[in-house]
């Protein structure tokens, strides 16, 4: 079976049918991530656009216009975090942004969109092609890698003024390891932007739950830490924790979630994890 195939049982097991309908967006109502985008389309090149985002199905993020009436609508509302995001983020123009699990690349053309002047998006899953396609339209400037944290290397990429992470770290076996190469991709000055799943139960705030197996339908989450305990998690690698915001619900599965934001800063890590988990993180993916 092929990624997308893979994509679209890991979709069903989730919600139900293997490509959901997208949200019902109004064109007029989406940020147009480029400048360029027609304002009507001629019939053999909406057919062509329509039929290529169809390929590419499930798309979790949206919305995204395609040019005219064309909309993506996506099953989550992407734009809708956004409107809790950008007034806890610093003025974009001329910054420097690295967004680590991008997905379809909702994220980084926004980025782009608010005026940084370069913005790199790791994706390493088959989400990509659908980033590539939208940066064929858009032309953005979005510098797209298929690389997970693992692939992240300052004395490649460099180090940014801003890095964004939002929805990986309950994917990942090797939590700390991640927060600790993130960590040195954040250029000095800089900050993190960090976003994840989390216990909702205030009882439950300091523990971390180990859910090997499946939540909410997805084998790929490993852990689901409290609210206390994923800010003990940045700061012991040398994240100081400035700012909480953006609290949600999280997706129903087997106990209550919340999704939620940490902004943070470079700092001293615990003497006890000074040395990178160098095996573990530049494993090939």
């Amino acid at each position: 079976m092929d990624a997308i195939g893979k994509l679209r049982q890991a979709v069903k097991a989730q919600l139900g049918m293997e490509r959901p309908r997208g949200a019902d967006v109004l064109p007029e109502d989406v940020v147009r991530f480029s400048d360029d985008l027609p304002t009507s389309l001629e019939p053999g090149r909406r057919a062509e656009l329509d039929a290529r985002a169809a390929e590419l199905e499930p798309w979790l993020q949206g919305p995204f216009l395609l040019g005219g009436d064309l909309v993506i609508g996506g099953v989550w509302r992407t734009d809708q975090r956004w409107l809790g995001l950008r007034p806890h983020l610093p003025d974009l123009a001329g910054l420097s942004v690295l967004d680590v699990g991008s997905n379809a690349g909702y994220d980084p053309f926004m980025f782009m969109h608010h005026g940084a002047s370069r913005v790199v998006g790791c994706e390493p899953y088959v989400f990509i092609e659908q980033a590539r396609f939208l940066e064929s339209i858009y032309r953005s400037g979005v510098d797209f890698r298929q690389i997970g944290w693992e692939g992240l290397d300052p004395s490649d990429l460099g180090r940014f003024d801003l890095v964004h992470c939002h929805g990986v770290l309950y994917h990942e076996p090797h939590p700390l390891a991640m927060l600790m190469r993130l960590r040195e991709m954040v250029a000095d000055g800089g900050q993190l932007i960090f976003g994840s799943m989390m216990l909702a139960a205030e009882d439950l705030a300091e523990h971390v739950r180990f859910v090997p197996g499946s939540y909410y339908g997805d084998p790929t989450w490993w852990w689901v830490p409290g609210r206390a305990a994923m800010r003990s998690m940045l700061e012991s690698v040398g994240l100081a924790v400035e700012e909480e915001f953006g609290l949600s619900d999280g997706p129903p599965g087997e106990f209550p979630t919340v999704n939620g934001y940490f902004r943070a800063r470079r700092s001293r890590a615990a003497e006890n994890l000074s040395t990178p988990f160098s095996a573990i993180a530049r494993r090939q993916v």
